[in-house]
């Protein structure tokens, strides 16, 4: 992709709207229902996280339907959650205590980006603010 690409792919109006999922997947009804899902599924926990085996157990449930939403094992970690992951929406192997088992575990954790009160003057800095602001409505909204 050449540096004028992301003019191409930028919304304004996803990213009026607040849809950040709708941005990130193009509106991929599928994927971003699923990562909205999986997003409102890691919100319940304190730690903003998932074990990797509440993970798992997670997409199955998408696979075959009962989430909700039907959608591929094997596209929920190669497609939805890489995607997060490579962009540092989320982070792997965080250590969190876990106080119904009474030790640490390893779990994938929601993370929020620093994110400025004002937006930067222009340019590829600001898009990048709107898409860090955009995650951090959703996470804590």
């Amino acid at each position: 992709m050449s540096s004028k690409s992301i003019k191409l792919w930028w919304s304004d109006r996803l990213m009026s709207s607040g849809n950040i999922l709708g941005f990130l997947y193009g509106e991929r009804k599928d994927t971003v229902a699923a990562a909205n899902l999986m997003v409102t599924r890691m919100k319940t926990s304190p730690n903003l996280s998932m074990t990797k085996r509440e993970m798992r157990f997670f997409a199955k449930d998408l696979e075959t339907g009962k989430a909700g939403v039907k959608y591929s094992y094997h596209n929920f970690y190669t497609k939805l959650l890489r995607k997060l992951l490579d962009m540092g929406f989320v982070e792997k192997d965080v250590l969190v205590w876990d106080a119904r088992r009474k030790k640490t575990a390893s779990v994938y954790q929601l993370k929020i980006q620093p994110a400025s009160e004002r937006a930067p003057q222009g340019g590829f800095v600001k898009h990048a603010w709107h898409i860090a602001k955009g995650w951090n409505d959703l996470i804590q909204g």
